[in-house]
């Protein structure tokens, strides 16, 4: 995954000027990913040679994931970077304080307002709502921050 994070990062330097050949690549790296995916997985939850595991980070969680990690650049690249339509906000300042946002969700991911004791806990809608208001909180920080220019660095 480092790598293929490192081989976007990559394009974007060695390409800087040249959109389409960025847009190309990208989307090359997309199918090509999505195509192993499909090939791992034959298209199915459990039936395939490498069946999608995200605890085990199983080498087709992993195509599967960059395939859309690329296809979002595809999209978005244009759209923020080349034509600036769209500043990336409020997806940029977490980006901004990453690792505090990282620590901070690790040391109070118990913590009310993060999480809450459930009603039902098999139910997938409360545990979706508590994730949306955790990383609304997360991200509410991280502007926060942003606009004290308080920032967490190594």
């Amino acid at each position: 995954m480092a790598f293929l994070g490192v081989q976007a990062g990559k394009i974007l330097l060695y390409y800087k000027d040249q959109t389409k050949v960025i847009l190309i690549r990208f989307a090359a790296w997309c199918c090509i990913l999505g195509l192993i995916s499909i090939a791992l997985t034959k298209v199915s939850t459990n039936e395939g040679f490498i069946p999608i595991n995200k605890n085990l980070w199983s080498i087709s969680y992993v195509t599967t994931l960059s395939s859309f990690a690329f296809l979002i650049l595809l999209v978005l690249y244009p759209v923020v970077d080349v034509k600036r339509l769209w500043t990336g906000a409020p997806f940029f300042y977490p980006g901004m304080n990453s690792i505090l946002v990282y620590v901070g969700h690790e040391v109070f991911e118990n913590y009310f307002p993060f999480q809450w004791k459930l009603e039902d806990n098999q139910s997938h809608k409360e545990h979706l709502t508590q994730n949306i208001v955790a990383t609304a909180l997360w991200v509410l920080i991280a502007y926060i921050l942003y606009r004290k220019k308080i920032f967490w660095k190594i």
